[in-house]
């Protein structure tokens, strides 16, 4: 049987949701220029999604850890193809690999850093390419696998993995790849890729017929193996490490069940239920930490 943990995060459910309103009128403005475009021009409306698709918005920093970043312990690059990747680290002991989602960065996971050094852990983020400050602008899966697998053997023996969103199915496929991690910790993960392209259409309202050929464009690209090679139905069975699904009811990016249905997958894993954090406050509630913690603590 696995193991199941509930944390009531009322509070968290009062916080405000920052400009949320605002940014989903500019989506859905652009939802409607794409299906506009796609009647008289529909090449150029593919080449549009696909380009919106692949191509990560750089976020900034968040400023509450840009202190950490001057109090590195240790801070490289790690080159992936043409472009160079930062590396930081902090503390030191068995080490503890961040690995950011869609649009995010290392400095995300700042909330661990300190906890976890405390504990006596190494703890390494780094930005993926065309994320933070790494180089690089339309990125995909395939190359975040391999830059996080490019880091990895960069910096020794991995004891645990944490994950956020889309890096979870990244990590997922580098593990199953050959990165060697006795756990694995999964914040709201997708599904799959599939589930994620599908997300992205409705976000943008796009027609069925828009999303099919989207989806068709990435096979071609990248082979019809790409819903396999990213789906944890696939991956999970492969998965040696010991594994935490957290999960938020009240996640608006990557839906609940669907983060449920990877831990129900993924045998022996356990899972975290909260409540009012939705997808990005599960990055540094201190009920979260404080939990993941507790998990790496029990040996593997």
């Amino acid at each position: 049987m696995t193991a199941q943990f509930t944390i009531d995060t009322g509070i968290a459910k009062r916080l405000p949701l920052a400009r949320a309103p605002r940014r989903h009128r500019r989506v859905a403005a652009m939802g409607k220029a794409l299906q506009m475009l796609q009647r008289v021009a529909p090449r150029a409306a593919g080449n549009l999604v696909e380009s919106l698709f692949f191509t990560p918005r750089r976020l900034p920093i968040p400023v509450r850890y840009e202190h950490l970043l001057d109090q590195a312990d240790s801070f490289t690059q790690v080159r992936h193809g043409a472009v160079t990747l930062p590396v930081y680290s902090w503390g030191a002991g068995p080490v503890v690999l961040m690995v950011h989602g869609w649009s995010g960065g290392g400095t995300q996971f700042g909330a661990f850093v300190e906890p976890l050094v405390s504990a006596g852990y190494r703890v390494v983020i780094f930005d993926a390419p065309g994320h933070g400050r790494a180089q690089g602008g339309r990125t995909n899966l395939y190359e975040m696998t391999n830059a996080l697998a490019r880091v990895a053997a960069s910096i020794g023996p991995i004891d645990t993995i944490i994950a956020h969103s889309l890096g979870s199915l990244a990590a997922a496929r580098a593990v199953v790849d050959g990165v060697q991690a006795s756990r694995l910790v999964l914040l709201a993960p997708p599904k799959d890729l599939a589930s994620v392209v599908s997300g992205f259409g409705g976000e943008l309202g796009l027609t069925e017929a828009m999303v099919a050929r989207h989806r068709q464009r990435m096979e071609d690209a990248f082979g019809p193996e790409v819903w396999q090679h990213f789906s944890f139905d696939a991956l999970s069975p492969a998965l040696g490490a010991r594994g935490l699904v957290v999960v938020d009811q009240d996640d608006q990016s990557v839906p609940a069940s669907h983060s449920d249905s990877v831990h129900l997958g993924w045998a022996g894993s356990e899972r975290l239920q909260t409540q009012g954090l939705g997808h990005h406050k599960l990055l540094w509630h201190p009920s979260v930490v404080s939990r993941v913690q507790q998990f790496m603590a029990v040996a593997a």
